[in-house]
């Protein structure tokens, strides 16, 4: 029996970039159905070096059967080119311990960092030769 898709995201990508945002509470037919679509989003990407920034403020958690998705996809996405990885959200303990202990902080040429506003996610991709541009994005997201 198949689940409905509880849970919200949307992906750009852009150049050498990708800018994502999540909302909702998560089961684990919207994290698949969501690796899926980055996967066949960024496939142009592989073979070069690119980065993600990703805005979790109204992410709401997901059910423990997201982790091992998520832990596969990150390791993908990693192998593919991905070597840049910003967390956009403000200060939450529990969103914080879901996130940031299945997603690993470095590894190789990758480097994720969790911010808690734009200015300083888009200032530290720019300091690592990302030119990234999330404006218009932000503004066209569901109110």
């Amino acid at each position: 029996m198949l689940l409905s898709v509880h849970g919200d995201w949307r992906i750009l990508v852009k150049e050498n970039y990708v800018i994502q945002w999540f909302s909702g509470c998560w089961n684990e037919e919207a994290a698949i159905q969501y690796c899926q679509e980055l996967k066949k989003k960024t496939e142009h990407l592989s073979e070069t070096q690119w980065a993600i920034i990703s805005f979790f403020d109204d992410w709401e958690l997901g059910v423990p059967e997201i982790e091992s998705h998520v832990i596969e996809h990150c390791q993908l996405f990693k192998k593919n080119g991905c070597i840049k990885d910003c967390h956009v959200y403000a200060p939450a303990a529990v969103k914080s311990m879901q996130l940031e202990n299945i997603v690993p902080q470095s590894d190789g040429d990758y480097e994720r960092q969790v911010f808690i506003d734009t200015e300083n996610a888009v200032s530290w991709l720019t300091e690592n030769h990302f030119k990234v541009d999330v404006t218009e994005f932000l503004n066209h997201l569901p109110k």
